[in-house]
């Protein structure tokens, strides 16, 4: 097993790689963050077996024969603990977006350059069949030329649940006015939902050219960031585009967070070609349920969720874990990948703050 440190758990997909136990391939050796309600969680996931700490730097130094690290603290801590990460030569899980401050993301990959350790960046839906399968469409040809994309990537609000996912400083890495003179602020739901930008790249191979970005009145009047924005565009090679990365549907009013209520979550890909058609989304889900007596009473509400690729030998961990033993040759998503990601959504904001189309 690879001796693995988590360094922060600010990101929520923390808490599922932790349920995981490393999947019988790494060891979590310890776990660090400075708040102690989300150390406290991790303790509750992985019980008393790794070292806990407050610091990610003293839990570095006392683990210096561990061999890799996953990085899930807020954004905004990303490049400090990546830039020890290379100088203690580990192999890096960094988790989305690797940084909202373009000249950050440029530091990531000067100090990437010639490093002999894998580095991975998490982009899930690469591992769905059905966006593999839409890739495979496009790349055959059988939908002929594409004409349009559009791709929303919804959510709840995890502001809610998270509440430092709603601190501009620690989302965007700065605070920034969404409008002039607004009093909301760049980190929402644009920061948090990167897979759009990254997945039309995958999927066609183009660049975004043009971005023309709006965003209206915040539907939750308490947030500091915004929780809607569209844009479109074109790609390099004509495209025309249409996103969707809002915090479009209104959470529900229980006690702890639950992905309930249809839609909490998607991710919905359209592709139209001068050939063919093809739509997909990211969540499927088999069975809902009404009645007085769920956590939402008499509300139409999520009550299974679809197993697609739970698979130990096909997901993120089973791809970095190849990647580090050699059995695969690079990971599935890197550095690059995030940071072309992040051009797109700054442009946004941009395209958001001058009111004007902006030219990649």
């Amino acid at each position: 097993m690879i001796s693995t440190l988590i360094a922060g758990t600010a990101n929520p997909h923390i808490p599922g790689y932790m349920r995981s136990q490393g999947q019988g391939q790494f060891r979590f050796e310890a776990v660090a963050d400075h708040s102690a309600e989300r150390l406290n969680n991790a303790r509750n996931i992985l019980g008393d077996s790794p070292r806990y700490f407050t610091s990610w730097l003293e839990m570095f130094d006392c683990f210096p024969q561990a061999e890799a690290v996953i990085i899930g603290t807020d954004n905004s801590e990303h490049l400090p603990v990546f830039r020890e990460a290379i100088r203690r030569k580990l192999h890096i899980y960094m988790m989305k977006v690797i940084s909202m401050d373009e000249a950050e993301c440029r530091t990531m990959l000067e100090l990437s350059e010639n490093y002999d350790k894998v580095i991975q960046v998490e982009f899930e839906l690469h591992f769905r069949p059905q966006f593999q399968y839409a890739k495979k469409l496009v790349e055959s040809g059988k939908l002929g030329k594409l004409k349009s994309i559009y791709l929303s990537n919804i959510s709840q609000s995890p502001c809610n649940y998270f509440p430092n996912w709603g601190t501009p400083e620690l989302s965007y890495g700065k605070r920034i006015p969404i409008k002039p003179e607004s009093r909301i602020f760049r980190g929402g739901g644009l920061t948090d939902h990167p897979h759009p930008y990254d997945i039309i790249r995958w999927l066609t191979g183009q660049e975004f050219k043009t971005v023309y970005a709006v965003s209206s009145r915040n539907q939750r009047a308490h947030l500091a960031v915004e929780d809607n924005v569209v844009l479109s565009g074109k790609l390099s090679d004509g495209t025309a585009y249409m996103i969707n990365p809002s915090y479009a549907h209104l959470e529900e009013k229980v006690t702890e967070r639950r992905l309930i209520w249809p839609k909490a979550l998607e991710c919905n890909l359209k592709l139209t070609g001068e050939k063919g058609y093809f739509s997909c989304d990211f969540s499927q889900f088999p069975m809902f349920t009404c009645s007085p007596h769920l956590a939402s009473p008499n509300r139409y509400m999520l009550t299974g969720w679809s197993e697609v690729l739970a698979a130990k030998n096909l997901n993120m961990l089973n791809c970095f874990y190849e990647c580090i033993t050699g059995k695969r040759e690079r990971p599935e998503s890197v550095l690059n990948d995030s940071y072309q990601a992040v051009r797109v959504m700054n442009a946004a904001y941009e395209s958001i703050y001058h009111n004007t189309v902006i030219t990649l």
